[in-house]
């Protein structure tokens, strides 16, 4: 029991002189405290800027979106007033031809009251 008294004063002294920290320790810890320190405000400045970013890609698409709608939009009117003269260049083209067959039928019809009868003839 006497040798474990001062194997005990020993083993006690060691472990404060451990737990103490010298000022080389403090200043690392300090250290290392400020460098996690700038990377929470550097992850935080990151994780802003990248919050911005995608914000401003939405936009960015949501205007891209919205000139190939009125792009469309505008495409699909110019089709449509083609398509409308079109149909009026059918349509009258097609009243013109009536007209030239009305217009011959009707010249058919006055060479038949016109002619002369050729039935009794010597």
């Amino acid at each position: 029991m006497k040798t474990l008294i001062p194997f005990a004063s020993i083993g006690v002294v060691l472990l404060g002189l451990s737990a103490c920290n010298s000022k080389v320790e403090t200043s690392r810890n300090a250290a290392l405290d400020s460098s996690a320190a700038a990377l929470d405000n550097k992850a935080a400045v990151v994780r802003k800027d990248s919050k911005v970013d995608a914000a401003d890609q939405v936009k960015q698409a949501s205007m891209n979106a919205d000139a190939t709608t009125d792009a469309v939009k505008a495409s699909a009117e110019a089709d449509k007033k083609d398509a409308v003269q079109s149909a009026d260049a059918v349509r009258q083209s097609g009243e013109q031809a009536a007209k030239a067959l009305e217009e011959k039928a009707k010249e058919i019809r006055t060479q038949k009251s016109t002619a002369p009868e050729a039935g009794n003839t010597p």
